[in-house]
């Protein structure tokens, strides 16, 4: 079995507990306008151009087969829509400019770059899965996972919850940690943000909140002017709250780290003009919420 990975980031701190190697999934059924990793949204491999690492050369051009690439009047233009992913202008490439991201991978590929962060690990630390969506790709999800606990390794699943409930479950009960994304409580503004409905996130929630209430944390990306408000961020408490074994939220704040990856793809980027968030504005929603969740534990 293979499945299909576009990052493997050694040596996280940000994706769980501890030092951890973090395995990033293709495809993801929600296209979050902030979303950062627009790689990941597609299935198969994708194309990346970055032009500062160009030299003119256009050795792309005839290495391609499918007529990607050209240069017109010294600047080079590609057509993605004939891209099939062979890599072989990307060979071809001797400035770096061109790169693929996602491959296939088997279960025991990925596990040779875990064995090089296992040493680091410590009590703490392991393997985070992560995406685009796991869900995704649930049957080689789960047989990594198992690899991964044949060597007794800690794993932590990041997931939107919008996939098969009986996938879910199965990848909640291998894993030692959850972090479950809620981007909106509403579901016509979550349908605007990500293209499509929370219906299925919350109900999904709530089935594995009976199997892994200890081990599950709520995560809400706080995106300023979009779902940072006091109106949704009510709704919002309210909404976990109703759930009642929600024991961990968590507010991430808003970050422009993906920002370059949509040039590197030739798309724009839908919130080009929106700045990061500070500690303080992250600290007076922290409270709101907590105020509101009562004993529910508020993380940011």
């Amino acid at each position: 079995m293979t499945g299909e990975i576009f990052s493997m980031e050694r040596f996280s701190i940000h994706d769980g507990p501890g030092v951890r190697t973090s395995i990033f999934f293709k495809g993801c059924p929600l296209h979050c306008i902030w979303c950062h990793n627009p790689e990941s949204h597609e299935r198969g491999p994708v194309l990346q151009y970055l032009e500062k690492e160009c030299v003119g050369c256009a050795g792309c051009v005839s290495a391609c087969p499918s007529g990607v690439h050209s240069f017109i009047n010294g600047k080079h233009r590609m057509d993605r829509g004939k891209c099939t992913g062979c890599g072989l202008c990307c060979l071809a490439c001797p400035g770096d400019a061109l790169r693929i991201r996602g491959k296939a991978c088997t279960a025991e590929e990925v596990l040779q770059v875990i064995g090089k962060d296992r040493p680091y690990y410590g009590e703490e630390g392991g393997v985070t899965l992560s995406g685009g969506e796991v869900l995704a790709q649930a049957a080689f999800a789960l047989d990594l996972m198992a690899a991964c606990k044949r060597y007794g390794i800690h794993l932590a699943l990041e997931t939107s919850g919008f996939g098969k409930r009986e996938d879910l479950l199965a990848l909640a009960d291998a894993a030692d940690c959850l972090f479950y994304d809620v981007k909106h409580a509403d579901d016509d503004v979550h349908r605007e943000l990500t293209g499509q409905g929370c219906g299925l996130i919350l109900d999904n929630l709530d089935a594995v909140l009976d199997r892994a209430a200890g081990k599950l944390t709520v995560r809400l990306p706080l995106i300023p002017g979009l779902n940072d408000d006091e109106g949704h961020l009510e709704n919002f408490a309210r909404t976990i709250k109703a759930l009642g074994r929600v024991q961990a939220v968590e507010l991430l704040p808003y970050h422009r780290l993906g920002k370059n990856k949509y040039a590197l793809l030739g798309r724009a980027y839908a919130l080009e003009s929106l700045g990061p968030m500070s500690k303080e504005d992250l600290a007076r929603r922290a409270a709101f919420v907590a105020e509101r969740l009562g004993g529910t534990k508020v993380l940011f």
